[in-house]
């Protein structure tokens, strides 16, 4: 079986996220902050009248914040009812990867396992796959960031 995957860069490194959740890929706006928000999140957007939070996915994995440029954008995706921008450092590749051309992780032995599906090889590329639910699943302070981005939405 083929699955798609937007791919994108970070912390010179490659990453894919199922096309099946992505929304939109979409030019980095600025954000609005929002108090209490996790160290990763870097406050709020609003696109096309809803309101999103914004991660910043290298200081989520990295712990070092993206530097924004021409090239960075949000991957707007959609997971366990919420709508989260992904800002990353570049995308523009949607890659298809067959179901065994994809190997376990199992061998990190550390807990970002949870949410890497895998590693797969292509054109040279070692790319890791994000499981998009487990990693929004396994940010901290995620429901109350769903029920206010729910509730901001609503107001507007």
């Amino acid at each position: 079986m083929v699955n798609s995957f937007v791919l994108f860069m970070l912390h010179r490194g490659f990453y894919g996220v199922d096309l099946h959740n992505v929304v939109s890929i979409e030019k980095v706006i600025d954000t609005s902050s929002y108090p209490n928000m996790p160290e990763y999140m870097l406050g709020i957007v609003t696109i096309r009248g809803k309101i999103i939070p914004v991660v910043d996915v290298s200081k989520l994995l990295y712990n070092e914040s993206t530097q924004i440029d021409e090239s960075t954008r949000y991957i707007l995706v959609e997971t366990n009812g919420v709508t989260i921008a992904l800002m990353v450092e570049k995308t523009n590749e949607i890659i298809d990867i067959e179901e065994n051309q994809l190997n376990p992780v199992n061998f990190l032995g550390q807990d970002e396992g949870t949410y890497i599906k895998g590693v797969a090889l292509q054109e040279n590329r070692i790319i890791t796959i994000i499981e998009i639910s487990e990693l929004v699943s396994s940010m901290h302070g995620i429901d109350l960031i769903k029920d206010h981005t729910a509730e901001l939405t609503l107001q507007n």
